[in-house]
């Protein structure tokens, strides 16, 4: 690692924007087509306090693709956040029997899913 304080960082960055992914983020259009989630006043992103305090350790390994062996380390954290998050989730509600196909899995899509699973 070139800065290690950097690419903490750059996995601190990362996971949040997966628990984003999986929690908040999503692009809605209205019955016309038009994009409503348009700002960030209506696209939701985590807050600071929706990231959990993080340890992150590091097993480097040099790249042999460049001179100086460096490779990125920020979109380390994108991909397994949601995956946790989603996995966690379908755990939770498999006995009411709710099967977890999308995401983001906001308030309002569990909340229905859980209806339609106790309905049954």
């Amino acid at each position: 690692m070139i800065n290690p304080m950097v690419v903490e960082g750059q996995v601190h960055g990362g996971i949040a924007h997966g628990i984003g992914n999986a929690l908040f983020e999503e692009v809605v259009y209205d019955a016309a087509g038009q994009l409503v989630t348009g700002t960030l006043m209506d696209y939701a992103l985590p807050p600071a306090s929706d990231v959990p305090p993080l340890d992150v350790l590091h097993v480097v390994t040099p790249s042999p693709l460049n001179a100086l062996g460096v490779k990125g380390a920020g979109e380390g954290g994108t991909l397994p956040a949601p995956a946790a998050i989603a996995n966690a989730v379908a755990d939770a509600l498999r006995p009411p029997g709710v099967e977890i196909t999308e995401m983001p899995l906001t308030r309002e899509r569990l909340w229905r899913l859980v209806g339609a699973a106790t309905a049954r």
